[in-house]
């Protein structure tokens, strides 16, 4: 059942297609009888008109025109940016004058601005008169100021050597006092009290052997028959004997009293004070001594150091002298003023500075030595440009004063931090200038980088390439879509990395030549590619 409904269906659609055909057709040949037979009645004038509706009749009833295509094929594919730069010297030495003593900076001379010099050569001269002058008069000075020092030597040596021994003196004078002391207390004292009150007792017991012996004298003399004369000699040496004992007791007892009550305490007092006072000394010589010593070492120190200010001055001015005679660090060729980025930015300002007469300033470079052999290109490129640069990559350079003369090299340097003007330095090394071509630094330049190459690169119009969202495709020959992965472009060609081979037709839209569409103007990076290369299998 299934079978003659699909049939019947498929017929019905085929003359419903016969009859539309076949409609159009009719009224298109009424159109044009209508069309011949208005222009009798209207002349000659009409012409034209019934010629324009004629040949657009032709046009619509003629063949759809076949869409332009492109064949794919295998070519070398080239990216390069142009950058625009200034030559400078890998070796540029600035000249200022930084001295450490002197301070007055006058030329006498100086070489001008563009001369080839040699290591050596002097390329300012200073006026140095005072500055000799002025070494000469420290010169005396130093003699009188190292025998000072020597002076300052020998006395702090022997404070050294006499401090210690000073000190130990006055130690050993507190302990010989706190020793007195103690011996007075524990020994002397008792003592001396003891032997007082012996004298009194000695001098009582004295007596008391006087009197007893007078008494038995007396006693004595009563009973014997000696002579009245011989008695009274006899009895008259024992009072004086009893006399001269009570006297001496008398004073015993005195001095013992003045030793015990006065002498005694006194030795005892005199015996403290001397330990406080010696302890007191001590502390004083300990504290005094040691500051003197302290003092001594300082002032020597503080005289080392003048003497030490002074040579280093006279060994600066020495210095200064020397540099004031300025010299080339090396072969080249002077420049005058300083080079920010390749460009002499202050030659006009240190120019007037370096006349005979004039002032330099201190640190001011004023000069340049740079080496013309030794140089590099210092190019700006754009933040657009950026992208597509990596050290290593080749580069041809053409000097602005001769387009023909070309240097090759390759990026040496680049820099991602932009400068005031939003460009970003890119450092080119190059080959040596050729005899009679000189190239210099400051002169200015252009670089062709490039940035891609692919010698066997598959490429379609660019114009060719459809998009939607991330997706992107190519119509083959034929209608076909198909889906591709593409990768550089130079603004008019597209490079293909998947989906299409060498020999794919594809189809191009209207609008887009065979060649590619013009592309986009860029003045800070240029694109180039070969499309003309002779494709390769």
């Amino acid at each position: 059942m299934r079978i003659p409904f699909l049939t019947s269906v498929r017929g019905f659609l085929i003359l419903s297609i016969l009859s539309l055909s076949i409609s159009l057709q009719a009224e298109k040949t009424d159109k044009k009888e209508a069309a011949s037979a208005v222009a009798p009645a209207k002349g000659k004038s009409e012409t034209p008109n019934a010629s324009v509706d004629e040949a657009a009749g032709k046009k619509e009833a003629g063949p759809k025109a076949e869409p332009k295509t492109h064949e794919v094929v295998v070519e070398e594919f080239i990216l390069k940016t142009k950058l625009s730069g200034v030559i400078e010297s890998t070796r540029a030495t600035p000249i200022a004058l930084d001295l450490d003593q002197w301070g007055d900076l006058t030329v006498i001379r100086a070489v001008d601005h563009g001369t080839v010099v040699k290591k050596g050569d002097v390329l300012i001269e200073l006026a140095t008169e005072d500055v000799k002058e002025k070494i000469r008069n420290l010169d005396i000075g130093m003699a009188s100021m190292k025998l000072a020092r020597d002076a300052a030597h020998l006395e702090l040596e022997k404070l050294e050597k006499t401090t210690p021994l000073m000190l130990e003196k006055s130690r050993k004078g507190k302990m010989q006092a706190e020793a007195d002391l103690a011996y007075y207390e524990d020994v002397s004292k008792g003592t001396r009290e003891r032997d007082t009150k012996e004298v009194v007792t000695s001098a009582e017991n004295y007596l008391s052997y006087a009197q007893e012996e007078l008494d038995q004298l007396l006693k004595m003399y009563e009973e014997d028959d000696l002579t009245e004369e011989t008695e009274e000699i006899i009895l008259q040496r024992a009072r004086h004997s009893v006399k001269s004992y009570q006297w001496q007791l008398q004073k015993a007892k005195e001095r013992a009293e003045r030793t015990l009550s006065t002498t005694i305490p006194r030795e005892y007092d005199q015996l403290k004070q001397d330990l406080e006072l010696n302890q007191i000394n001590w502390r004083a010589t300990e504290t005094s001594t040691r500051a003197t010593l302290a003092k001594k070492r300082q002032e020597v120190a503080a005289v080392d150091r003048d003497f030490e200010k002074s040579v280093k001055s006279i060994n600066e001015l020495r210095m200064d002298l020397k540099a004031m005679s300025v010299q080339a660090p090396h072969d080249g060729i002077v420049y005058y003023g300083m080079a920010q980025r390749g460009k002499w930015t202050t030659a006009s300002t240190v120019e007037r500075k370096l006349l005979p007469g004039a002032k330099l300033t201190m640190r001011e470079v004023v000069m340049t030595v740079v080496d013309p052999v030794k140089i590099q290109l210092r190019a700006a490129a754009s933040e657009t440009a950026l992208k597509d640069l990596e050290v290593g990559q080749a580069a041809e350079t053409a000097m602005k004063w001769d387009s023909d003369l070309k240097l090759k090299g390759k990026i040496t340097g680049l820099s991602f931090v932009p400068f005031s003007t939003n460009t970003f330095d890119t450092v080119l090394s190059l080959s040596p200038a050729p005899k009679g071509k000189p190239v210099m630094p400051g002169m200015a330049a252009t670089a062709e980088i490039t940035t891609y190459e692919n010698e066997k690169a598959l490429t379609v119009p660019k114009g060719a390439i459809k998009k939607e969202g991330d997706k992107e495709s190519v119509t083959l020959k034929g209608g076909k879509v198909r889906r591709v992965e593409t990768g550089k472009t130079d603004g008019k060609k597209v490079e293909i990395l998947k989906g299409l081979k060498a020999g794919d037709m594809i189809e191009l839209p209207e609008a887009t030549e065979a060649a590619g569409s013009k592309p986009a103007d860029d003045s800070k990076s240029s694109t180039d590619s070969k499309p003309d290369a002779k494709a390769k299998s």
